[in-house]
C-alpha cells in the first residue's frame, strides 16, 4: 500500500512539474497586434488585429477558431490546437493543418515548413522572459528564407513582424512595406513592444482605430448610446440601402448576424451582451458601414 502511495505521489508531483514548465496557449480572450507601415500605396500604414473565436472540432481534434480584422471585414482565417503534451502548436486552414510552434526544441533544433514555402527555422538562443511576473521561455530562432529573425514566447507564440502567424508568412512584401508586431493581451496578461506601439497600445486601442477607420454613414442613427438592453437602428433617408447587419466584439468576434427587412426602423435585444464595447456593421450591395456603441 505504501509503495502504491509513493508512486501515485511521484506521478502527481510530475505531472504538476510538467504542467508548470509549460505555458499554454489561450483558447479564448486572446489579441494579437501588429501594425503594417512604410507601404507605397495607400492607406500607407494599418493596423491588424488577429482574436480567437469559437471552439471547433476538425478532423476529430478540438481547434479554436483565429480571427483576423484590418482593412477589410473581420473573417476567420483558420484554426489553431494546443498539444500540451508534445509543446507543439498547429495552424489549420480548413484544408491542412500545419505545424505553427515547436516549444519543445533546443539551441540548434530546426523546425521545417513545407507550405506555403519549403524554408525552416534554427533555433539560435532560449532565454527568459518575465511577463506579469511570469518567468517564460523565449526562443530566437533565423528563418533559412531571407535570414530573417524570429521571437517566440511560450503561450503568446510570435512577437515579431505578423506576430501569431509569423512562422508561416517568411516572405518579404514587394510593396515596401513593413510588419511591426505590437501587442499581446490575454485577461490580465499583456506584452508589448515599445518601440512599435510608442504609447498606442494595448491592442484595443489599434482596434478602434481600424474601426473608425471604416465609412461611417451619416444617414444611419443608432441609439440609445450607450445602452442597456437594446439598441435601435433609424434610417433618416426613405431608403434603406442595407440588407444585413453583424455585431463584432472588440477582438473582432462576429456576435450576431441578422438581415434588414425594408424597415425604417430596427430593434435589436442585446441582453445576450456583456458589458462593454462593440461595433455593429451595417451591409448592402452599394455600401457597408461601420458604428460603435457601448453597453452598460
Amino acid at each position: 500500500m505504501k509503495k502504491a502511495l509513493i508512486i501515485m505521489i511521484s506521478i502527481c508531483i510530475t505531472s504538476n512539474l510538467i504542467s508548470q514548465d509549460y505555458f499554454k496557449f489561450p483558447t479564448s480572450n486572446a489579441l494579437w497586434n501588429f501594425k503594417i507601415a512604410e507601404s507605397m500605396s495607400p492607406p500607407y500604414e494599418w493596423t491588424i488585429i488577429d482574436s480567437l473565436g469559437q471552439n471547433i472540432i476538425i478532423d476529430n481534434q478540438d481547434y479554436v477558431e483565429v480571427y483576423s480584422v484590418g482593412l477589410g471585414n473581420p473573417y476567420v482565417v483558420g484554426a489553431i490546437r494546443d498539444d500540451t503534451i508534445q509543446k507543439k502548436v498547429y495552424f489549420n486552414d480548413f484544408t491542412t493543418e500545419t505545424l505553427l510552434y515547436d516549444f519543445s526544441v533546443n539551441v540548434g533544433d530546426t523546425i521545417f515548413y513545407y507550405e506555403p514555402f519549403n524554408y525552416y527555422k534554427t533555433v539560435e538562443d532560449i532565454s527568459y522572459i518575465n511577463i506579469n511576473g511570469q518567468q517564460r521561455k523565449m526562443f530566437h530562432l533565423l528563418n533559412s528564407l531571407y535570414g530573417m529573425n524570429d521571437y517566440w514566447i511560450e503561450g503568446i507564440g510570435s512577437v515579431y513582424r505578423y506576430g501569431l502567424l509569423y512562422p508561416l508568412k517568411p516572405y518579404i512584401v514587394l510593396d515596401g512595406s513593413t510588419p511591426y508586431f505590437g501587442c499581446f493581451t490575454h485577461d490580465t496578461i499583456s506584452y508589448f513592444v515599445d518601440s512599435t506601439c510608442l504609447g498606442d497600445c494595448p491592442c484595443t486601442d489599434w482596434l478602434v482605430e481600424i474601426m473608425e477607420n471604416v465609412i461611417n454613414d451619416s444617414e444611419i442613427v443608432i441609439f440609445p448610446n450607450p445602452t442597456k438592453n437594446s439598441l435601435t437602428i433609424e434610417f433618416v433617408c426613405s431608403k434603406n440601402h442595407y440588407e444585413s447587419f453583424e455585431i463584432f466584439s472588440c477582438s473582432g468576434k462576429l456576435l450576431l448576424n441578422q438581415e434588414f427587412f425594408n424597415e425604417k426602423q430596427k430593434t435589436i435585444n442585446l441582453e445576450f451582451l456583456s458589458k462593454g464595447t462593440y461595433y455593429i456593421r451595417l451591409n448592402g450591395e452599394e455600401r457597408n458601414t461601420m458604428k460603435k456603441f457601448i453597453k452598460e
